[in-house]
């Protein structure tokens, strides 16, 4: 079993490295292929990047994310961010992807340079999931709470703590979870000064009224946290 082991080490080891070369080289190509679009933006004042945005690129927007899509400039965050100017960004919208980052030194290290980015008095826009609520109703023992998230939630999530840490972890996909305390916090140490809650497409600004994510809980109430902090 051990030689066995040991022989498909080197395997594995050249396959990894071969899938992190394709990236760097796919990722390159759609930076080439991204550049026009964001030289324009800049030149234009009107640079606005969504960053993690999966397979869900908004029109008119650099769309940015982790993983290859045939339309998003592909890099890794927040490393990859440094390829854009300082001050050069209007609006930054990030929609369930901080919580897939390691808190805090990449939490941290994402939001500074989004803050570094963003022009003064440009807005970035936060969402990620509730955490607190899904708590809370634990807490409460809210059971019309949790019929939703079945709803949202793999078959296998049957009681209620599997489905809050499924919420908190996601497969381990997830690597924090957030409330507002904790958001204003780490967006105060980024430098941001005015920190908002806001709510499913409730933003103070046009642009930014662009959430996808509006589930609701058994009283309405938004499930996700949505927070704005400005420059």
């Amino acid at each position: 079993m051990n030689q066995l082991t040991e022989t498909i080490k080197p395997i594995l080891k050249k396959i990894i490295c071969d899938i992190d070369l394709l990236f760097i080289v796919f990722s390159q190509l759609s930076y080439l292929r991204s550049i026009k679009l964001i030289k324009t933006a800049q030149e234009n004042r009107n640079l606005k990047l969504n960053l993690g945005s999966g397979d869900r690129p908004i029109n008119d927007w650099v769309n940015i994310d982790g993983r290859i899509h045939p339309k998003t400039l592909s890099m890794k965050m927040p490393v990859g961010l440094k390829k854009f100017d300082s001050s050069s960004a209007n609006y930054i919208y990030t929609s369930h992807f901080l919580e897939h980052l390691e808190y805090p030194r990449k939490a941290l290290d994402f939001v500074k340079e989004c803050r570094r980015i963003l022009v003064d008095g440009g807005t970035l826009r936060i969402v990620v999931p509730g955490i607190e609520k899904i708590i809370r109703a634990y807490v409460r023992e809210d059971r019309e709470f949790f019929k939703i998230q079945e709803k949202l939630h793999p078959e296998g999530c049957t009681t209620k703590l599997e489905h809050l840490m499924y919420a908190l972890q996601q497969d381990n996909e997830h690597k924090y979870g957030y409330d507002f305390e904790t958001m204003e916090k780490l967006l105060s140490q980024a430098g941001f000064k005015k920190i908002i809650k806001s709510d499913y497409n409730k933003s103070e600004v046009g642009e930014l009224r662009i959430d996808y994510r509006g589930e609701t809980d058994n009283t309405g109430e938004s499930l996700s946290l949505y927070v704005e902090a400005i420059k």
